[in-house]
């Protein structure tokens, strides 16, 4: 019997049928708030917590499922070089996340949180001017699965819609109804940024001091995708010198939230990384990282894996695709 370890809170929460495709298939499941040790499980479930080099080489571990799309809690090279394949659920939270996005963009344009807190918790009823949504340009930078669907909802509300991403073809781009663009335009032109891409070398702290210079002294900044992204002091600057009109977040560097100069602007609105969390993102999620750990046990290369590298030493062990 293999033995799977699942750490993270929400698989199975809603649903005990991704729980009974693992039982049903002869996995015995063991649960944890964190990983102490991978010594004596086949199979890894996991949402954020990290998953180190040590961990990896002190483990038994022939297959990792992240519970949602990001790695970067995962040390990725390691794991190719040890030959474990790590899965995501492509497309499982894409709405979910698309949709709080959305949900941002309303909010920021009425301010609607300072709002609702004046009047409910003061007994203030004043008199507040936000701005229409159809008409403004949204930036989008990264157009995998959120982005789309991010720009699809914005186009419908009648937003002008700016694009950048490097690794997408600007005819892909432009089958949206959107517009392919680079990265300084979309800062300097958007009135809503909303940020979609992965956490790498690469995009860590895009968003600095800089890139927040070139924003419109009334655009806002929005990101759903990870907390490393932003420069969060630099953030924090600009919001409090009014250099940009605002800003909603649903992740951040260092998670859970404890302390940070962000409490003390009243022009962001922060959530604690809820854009998966639906009832129907986290049951699409929690059936696709159960499945992919039946398929590799039952021998076939299953699909999402991200370190694609590992796929031909798979085949080469005989996996069938």
């Amino acid at each position: 019997m293999y033995k799977v370890l699942i750490v993270t809170r929400t698989f199975g929460k809603y649903s005990n049928k991704p729980i009974e495709i693992l039982k049903n298939n002869g996995f015995e499941i063991f649960r944890s708030d964190n990983i102490d040790s991978l010594k004596e499980f086949d199979a890894l479930i996991v949402g954020t917590c990290k998953v180190t080099r040590d961990m990896l080489e002190n483990s038994s571990i022939k297959i990792i499922a992240k519970h949602g799309v990001g790695v970067d809690n995962i040390d990725l090279k390691t794991a190719t070089r040890l030959g474990i394949p790590v899965t995501i659920t492509t497309g499982a939270n894409s709405s979910s996340v698309a949709e709080l996005a959305i949900a941002y963009i309303f909010a920021l344009s009425r301010n609607l949180i300072n709002v609702h807190k004046e009047l409910f918790e003061n007994r203030i009823w004043g008199n507040y001017s936000g701005i229409e949504i159809s008409g403004k340009t949204l930036g989008i930078i990264g157009f995998g699965s959120i982005g789309k669907e991010v720009a699809k909802r914005a186009v419908c509300l009648g937003m002008k819609v700016l694009v950048y991403d490097p690794y997408v073809h600007k005819d892909q781009i432009k089958n949206f109804d959107v517009e392919s663009v680079d990265f300084e335009t979309v800062l300097k032109e958007s009135d809503f940024v909303s940020l979609h891409v992965p956490l790498v070398d690469e995009t860590r702290k895009m968003i600095g001091e800089k890139e927040l210079s070139l924003m419109k002294s009334s655009a806002f900044l929005i990101n759903t995708s990870r907390g490393g992204l932003v420069d969060e002091i630099a953030l924090a600057n600009a919001l409090k010198s009014k250099k940009i009109a605002g800003a909603a977040l649903d992740v951040f560097e260092s998670e859970p939230l404890k302390d940070s100069p962000l409490f003390d602007c009243k022009n962001v609105i922060m959530t604690p990384h809820i854009g998966a969390h639906t009832f129907e993102a986290i049951y699409k999620m929690n059936m696709m990282a159960a499945n992919s750990i039946v398929e590799f046990f039952k021998g076939q290369i299953p699909e999402n894996i991200v370190n694609r590298e590992v796929i031909e030493i798979l085949r080469k062990s005989g996996f069938k695709e």
